[in-house]
């Protein structure tokens, strides 16, 4: 046999092979692509079955991985610790704290429970000196940046309006004989006062753009969000720098639950039943940290209240950017979601907006003339 017969046999043998092996791949890929279908299709049957609030998480998760932002890993898996879940322990922790929190002020259930007239709740303050003299000290300080003094709580009134006066009150009277140990406690102290006023300040406006009837009551449980973060920072004087270098509110209970057993929600929540605060206060604060960890805060809590939690949950939150970390302006063409914001306490909110149906917030922080306004409680304060 010639050297060229030799080589034109080996030419048509490779060829040969060349041809079995691209047909057999094509067979594997068909057979592969099949498989895929068939198990997409369980898969897909299989999600049919899932419950409607695990359909949703899993469509926050995607959402999560597509957005721009990095979710934090453990968020997910993070679970809030709730009154009824805490063991003897956390108990005698909480114990510890309201012990360690000096009594209110007597003027604090007059305040809360009072829907005031301006005399009325003039000649209410004015019963006791000390308590006037520290709103009028409030109202003429840097935190407010007034141009002219304010020498009478009267006077104070009118200019302010009687639901932040009543609230500068509020807060004196939760705050009475506060016992601070350091220049940390008093700065974290500061920011937790400025928070838990533009928080109050936020949700009044909010409420009443909402159309919300009792919305100077909702401002006033807003602020007393803050309480048991106000117990807390006496009690553990080393938490300050967690109100004061930029910290999440996601961070912050986490640190808190893993160091001490306990949150801010359930410390704030006895502290509202040991004062005898309304039941409606003690609620608020009770699921006041709901919205951070889930998609649907229901605990069988009835719409309006569900939606009063959410509003007051907004308004802390975006008083929280402002206090503890560098929001000074409300900037246009924002959503509250974790996907357009990149901070993690959003993850949840668009989700609770749609199910409270309170979906004009979406449109008012997209209005110029509230932003404005939003830009103008800040602005006075910074």
């Amino acid at each position: 046999m010639s050297v060229e017969t030799v080589i034109s046999l080996s030419i048509l043998l490779g060829l040969s092979y060349l041809i079995w092996r691209l047909n057999r791949t094509k067979i594997i890929y068909k057979t592969r692509v099949n498989r895929d279908k068939s198990s997409s299709s369980k898969r897909s049957l299989k999600s049919s079955l899932y419950s409607e609030n695990i359909k949703e998480e899993l469509v926050n998760e995607v959402k999560a991985t597509n957005s721009n932002f990095e979710l934090p890993a453990d968020f997910l898996a993070f679970k809030l610790y709730l009154p009824e879940t805490l063991d003897d322990e956390q108990q005698e922790v909480i114990q510890d704290i309201i012990q360690s929190f000096r009594k209110p002020h007597p003027l604090l259930i007059p305040l809360i429970r009072g829907g005031f007239e301006p005399n009325e709740l003039f000649d209410l303050i004015k019963t006791d000196a000390e308590m006037t003299a520290k709103v009028l000290n409030v109202v003429n300080s840097p935190l407010f940046s007034l141009r002219q003094p304010i020498t009478n709580i009267n006077h104070a009134i009118i200019f302010l309006g009687i639901t932040q006066v009543k609230n500068i009150a509020t807060q004196l009277a939760v705050q009475h004989n506060l016992k601070l140990t350091d220049q940390a406690q008093n700065d974290a102290y500061k920011n937790l006062w400025m928070a838990s006023y533009l928080a109050s300040s936020f949700c009044l406006l909010l409420a009443k753009e909402v159309g919300e009837e009792n919305a100077a009551e909702l401002s006033t449980h807003c602020l007393l969000s803050y309480l048991g973060d106000l117990a807390i920072l006496p009690y553990r004087p080393s938490v300050a720098g967690f109100y004061l270098d930029d910290y999440s509110l996601f961070e912050r209970a986490k640190v808190f639950q893993e160091t001490m057993g306990i949150n801010t929600a359930v410390v704030g929540k006895s502290l509202a039943q040991q004062w005898q605060l309304p039941k409606t206060i003690e609620t608020g604060i009770e699921y006041s940290l709901s919205p951070l960890i889930n998609g649907a805060v229901n605990k069988g809590l009835s719409a309006e209240t569900l939606r009063h939690i959410l509003l007051c949950y907004i308004s802390c939150r975006l008083a929280d950017l402002v206090a503890f970390g560098s929001l000074r302006r409300l900037s246009e063409s924002k959503v509250l979601s974790f996907e357009d914001t990149g901070i993690v306490e959003f993850y949840y909110t668009q989700n609770n907006i749609n199910k409270a149906g309170l979906d004009k917030i979406n449109t008012l922080l997209n209005d110029v003339s509230f932003r404005k306004k939003i830009n103008k409680i800040i602005e006075q304060h910074y």
